[in-house]
């Protein structure tokens, strides 16, 4: 009898739409820099300071979440440095099965304006990023930011960012979410009248949106493979030329150019879709016509 109460309280959890965790922590939230110096303080244009927004919001998104029935870490609660691998392993540690790591942005020129994410490019964890971050921005451009959708960028050692490849490597799908630019008026006004409250509640919504859906349950479950990618994996040319060379032939010419934009920041997406399994790549194209991605 006590089996089967329980079983129909797990329903009942799951039917409500409550999170159901198997895991002491299945979303780990990272607020970005933190500490002293330049690079522990992130942008800054008065009255903002990046680290401080970032934990502001990470703080929110996680009463939020843990609200919903999602059990959710920080890999810093206070103005303290935490090194990029430190906080991979803290997600690790946490039995995370997802990092989102909290940013707001800004640029050289001072001329960018819009809300992006910033993806693993490789299998299953660029299927997570994909699918996670335009649930994310989808909440986030409703605030009247412009989306500059989910982005890859490939470096010297895999993926650029190094949050992302260490979250990777250790098996951890791991996302950057740029909120806004703050040295944009523009978007500096949008935080201004929505506070830091109405990112964190896009951020939740888009995070619960994506745990809702076929690949966020995949994900959570551990059916979804996604192994880790040693932090020294680069894509190669032979790499490149050892995988099908008729991967274009499967898809239509839309098809085939919106596959391309998906990691045109990696400077050679060919490459790296050559690498990604040929069913993960109309798994993409099917969420993509659905409107998912």
């Amino acid at each position: 009898m006590k089996h089967l109460k329980t079983f129909f309280v797990t329903l009942a959890l799951c039917v409500f739409g409550i999170g159901v965790t198997a895991n002491a922590a299945t979303v780990v939230i990272d607020p970005g820099h933190g500490g002293a110096g330049t690079e522990g303080s992130g942008a800054i244009y008065a009255p903002y300071v990046e680290k401080a927004l970032t934990l502001d919001v990470a703080t929110k998104l996680c009463d939020e979440l843990n609200a919903s029935g999602i059990s959710t870490t920080m890999t810093r609660t206070s103005d303290a440095a935490v090194s990029l691998p430190e906080r991979a392993n803290k997600a690790k540690g946490a039995g995370a099965k997802l990092m989102v790591s909290i940013h707001f942005n800004a640029s050289g020129p001072h001329d960018k304006t819009g809300t992006e994410v910033w993806s693993s490019m490789y299998g299953n964890h660029y299927k997570v990023g994909a699918e996670c971050g335009s649930q994310i921005l989808s909440n986030i451009s409703a605030l009247g930011l412009s989306s500059k959708g989910v982005k890859t960028r490939s470096g010297s050692q895999g993926d650029y960012y190094g949050v992302i490849r260490y979250g990777v490597s250790l098996g951890v799908p791991t996302i950057i979410v740029e909120h806004c630019f703050l040295d944009n008026p523009y978007d500096r006004s949008i935080l201004d009248s929505k506070g830091t409250a109405a990112f964190a509640h896009a951020d939740a919504a888009g995070i619960k949106a994506f745990l809702a859906s076929g690949t966020g349950q995949a994900l959570m479950n551990g059916s979804l493979d996604v192994s880790p990618v040693a932090a020294s994996t680069a894509v190669t040319a032979t790499a490149a030329g050892a995988a099908s060379s008729n991967l274009r032939a499967n898809f239509t010419s839309a098809e085939w150019q919106w596959l391309l934009s998906q990691w045109a920041y990696t400077g050679n997406a060919e490459a790296i879709m050559s690498q990604v399994p040929l069913a993960d790549l109309k798994s993409l194209i099917n969420e993509h016509n659905k409107g998912n991605i």
